[in-house]
């Protein structure tokens, strides 16, 4: 069964400052590392992972997420590094997005209609980030990546609905709905 989450999709020159940062390091510290990319244009900033739902839940979820939409401005993303979630130890390669206040509130508003609906968010902490590849060994060393030389910026003007499925040990996303910001 699918699995329902909530994000920010970065525009096109911030996706673009992701790929090349995904170039850069698949050519240099990652090199010949067993590393499963994310497919270039499914970058995006989880804002809640749900689960399954259940059809009248995801009508109460759009309902809820169409009433929290009031700004008709792009939110701002910046990223400050690259690093492995949750830990140095972790399987997940992400670049971290500052938690500015516009992306704070938004997940808060976004985890008070999740929890109306049913479903509890178990993050104790919100820490913004996008997944750009997963390594295949478990038991890979801890790694310390390089600081930026220049952090990149960009824009969302959506939040969207995703659903995820594996599909031979891949994650296959399937945009449900979009709401522009």
């Amino acid at each position: 069964m699918a699995r329902t989450f909530i994000a920010l999709t970065p525009d096109k020159s911030l996706n673009n400052n992701i790929i090349e940062l995904k170039k850069g390091l698949k050519k240099g510290m990652l090199e010949g590392k067993e590393v499963v990319w994310q497919e270039n244009n499914h970058h995006h900033l989880t804002l809640l992972f749900i689960g399954e739902m259940e059809p009248e839940q995801t009508d109460e979820l759009f309902q809820g997420i169409n009433a929290i939409i009031t700004s008709r401005t792009p939110i701002a993303l910046e990223i400050n590094k690259i690093s492995c979630f949750p830990t140095p130890l972790s399987q997940a390669i992400i670049v971290e997005v500052t938690p500015s206040p516009q992306i704070l509130k938004i997940n808060e508003r976004i985890s008070k209609i999740a929890t109306i609906i049913g479903f509890e968010n178990p993050i104790k902490k919100y820490r913004p980030h996008i997944t750009i590849g997963r390594f295949k060994d478990k038991n890979k060393s801890a790694l310390e990546f390089e600081d930026l030389e220049e952090l990149p910026k960009g824009y969302v003007s959506n939040i969207d609905v995703y659903e995820n499925e594996f599909d031979a040990g891949k994650p296959v996303f399937k945009l449900i709905k979009t709401f522009k910001n």
